[in-house]
């Protein structure tokens, strides 16, 4: 008898961090029932990375998976729970995975949203702090594409808001006094294309703000585009 593959969802921001918690999670052979976006729908974008909410769901369509989007109204948290709550009932989802890294605070308050729903906290990327560096070469390697969405104006001129997270980036982002991996809000990123896409997201119109500290790339419009060859889907390994 096949052993029944638990169910799960992804805290999802769109970056990088989330984006290889989702890779490990299928490696694992769980099945991802959708992912999970904090937004706003009065200023319609999501919280983590202020992405369009379009944007955002063209990415999960790339991804081929369901995206569940939870207006935070005026109770952040509450919002949150209440989210999960429901999913575990109508979905039967037993686990929230988290793209949290180091930050001891961050796991600590995703560990009580998700015991106050209900379900197992999951932290497939948590790592010590020293392990930033060998975190980005695997994302990199892996064959992941993702553009650096925003950027803190106190490190980054305006320039880094649109750059690739390539083997450049990599070699500049470590001359910096910052994390490597931007726990600490240094930089975020929107993935586009990987080895768990099966389509590509080419960017079509955007443009760079400073908003709040942070230069911006404030996608507009983006296209979908088939993936030419066979497409190593990672929760059939």
């Amino acid at each position: 008898m096949d052993r029944k593959k638990p169910k799960v969802a992804i805290s999802w921001s769109g970056g990088k961090d989330g984006c290889l918690a989702l890779y490990r999670t299928l490696k694992e052979e769980k099945e991802v029932v959708c992912l999970v976006s904090m937004v706003s729908e009065e200023y319609e974008r999501n919280h983590a990375h202020g992405l369009r909410l379009d944007i955002v769901n063209q990415q999960a369509d790339a991804l081929d998976i369901p995206l569940v989007l939870v207006n935070s109204g005026d109770d952040y948290e509450q919002a949150l729970i209440q989210a999960l709550s429901g999913i575990k009932q109508e979905r039967g989802v037993e686990e929230i995975v988290f793209g949290s890294l180091y930050a001891d605070e961050d796991r600590k308050w995703n560990e009580e949203v998700a015991m106050k729903a209900g379900l197992t906290p999951s932290f497939p990327v948590w790592i010590s702090e020293d392990e930033t560096t060998q975190l980005l070469k695997e994302f990199i390697t892996l064959g992941f594409s993702a553009v650096i969405c925003r950027a803190s104006d106190k490190l980054f001129d305006h320039t880094w808001a649109g750059r690739m997270l390539d083997w450049s980036f990599y070699e500049d982002i470590h001359k910096k006094n910052c994390c490597v991996m931007g726990e600490a809000g240094e930089y975020h990123t929107f993935v586009l294309d990987g080895p768990i896409f099966s389509k590509k997201i080419h960017l079509v119109k955007s443009g760079v703000i400073l908003n709040s500290g942070l230069w911006s790339l404030d996608i507009e419009d983006c296209q979908l585009i088939e993936k030419k060859g066979e497409i190593e889907f990672i929760n059939q390994l």
